[in-house]
């Protein structure tokens, strides 16, 4: 008779988001990935996209292993119906809200793990996986930037209404799927895009508002961002984040940039990296390395305005949804709750 205490280890599945352009970085993501498998576990990795092309996803593929699969899912459809309320400006795309996706359409995910492109990953996600998260929504990492800088700090707390040290970075998120589809996650997003047009970090601020108070909340070192050097033991790196601007390929001074170019330097993808790389102008870096300055611009004006997000919500304000929605009216009460948590 087999062993009853034997555990059945589950299939971890794995979501990045991504467009034709960034293919190359994203190689080099799931590179790093691939390199710190466990050969214990099987893996699924699916990439959430619109555009790629089926020679890039044939030159993806071969780089599954034997405990690791990798599948591409076409989104168009589900991403049309919802694109025109999307808000996109500088450097995001709609690939950024294709996570909102994941739970209500893999219905066969309890959980799963969702990854920006923009990483390299240097621990074994399948123990981000097995991260226990009870009720919670989400598992993730708070943000860097609300953390330390002042301006990015005073928006989380005097638009969103959340904590400057409790706002979490969605560039990696350990998805309850059953709570997401219980809750109807997707649903209430889209109920908030038509309240409220988040400008700042978009996507990110609408799930911090809808999953306040239910985030499980990871070490630093599942999503270290380079915008700051924090001076970390490299071998306890989980996942390197190179948000926003601070990218490797764009940067030579990029924290922690040599990590990925070891790993872009054995993909066949490396000379257009490096290429791209190479193209980088004066003006254009001048550019990337004035982000930081207009988001904290982009902070101010939010937090200034009359008619901001808290303002609207905070019932002792007497404000009140902008429509008749039910269901939006619905959201409005239960963040009304929240803001004065």
């Amino acid at each position: 008779m087999a062993n009853q205490n034997t555990s059945v280890k589950k299939v971890i599945p794995v979501f990045f988001g991504c467009d034709q352009r960034f293919t190359p970085y994203f190689m080099t993501s799931l590179a790093s990935l691939l390199d710190h498998v466990s050969g214990r576990r099987k893996y699924e990795v699916h990439i959430l996209h619109t555009d790629i092309n089926e020679e890039t996803q044939r030159s993806v593929c071969k780089m599954a292993k034997p405990n690791v699969s990798i599948v591409f899912d076409d989104v168009s459809d589900l991403i049309n119906k919802i694109v025109g309320s999307l808000p996109i400006r500088d450097y995001y795309s709609p690939s950024t809200y294709y996570r909102f996706v994941i739970a209500s359409h893999f219905k066969q995910y309890e959980k799963a793990i969702y990854i920006d492109s923009d990483t390299v990953i240097m621990d074994d996600v399948a123990k981000l996986y097995d991260t226990p998260m009870g009720n919670n929504y989400v598992a993730a990492v708070p943000e860097a930037v609300m953390s330390n800088i002042k301006d990015a700090g005073d928006y989380a707390e005097r638009v969103l209404g959340i904590n400057r040290h409790k706002y979490f970075n969605a560039g990696m998120l350990v998805i309850n799927c059953k709570q997401w589809r219980e809750h109807d996650v997707l649903g209430q997003f889209l109920v908030l895009i038509g309240y409220y047009n988040f400008v700042v970090a978009q996507d990110q601020d609408y799930l911090n508002v809808i999953c306040k108070n239910k985030v499980f909340y990871l070490p630093r070192r599942w999503n270290m961002e380079t915008i700051k050097n924090w001076n970390i033991d490299r071998k306890k790196l989980g996942i390197v984040h190179y948000a926003f601007a601070a990218k490797p390929w764009q940067n030579i001074n990029c924290y922690y940039g040599d990590i990925f170019w070891k790993y872009a330097s054995k993909l066949p993808v490396y000379m257009e990296i490096k290429a791209g790389f190479a193209a980088i102008t004066p003006e254009r870096l001048e550019m990337i390395e004035k982000v930081v300055d207009s988001v904290c611009e982009t902070c101010r004006k939010e937090i200034a305005r009359h008619d901001n997000f808290l303002r609207r919500v905070d019932s002792k304000k007497g404000a009140k949804p902008l429509t008749a929605d039910p269901a939006l009216a619905e959201l409005v009460t239960r963040l009304r709750v929240h803001a004065a948590a």
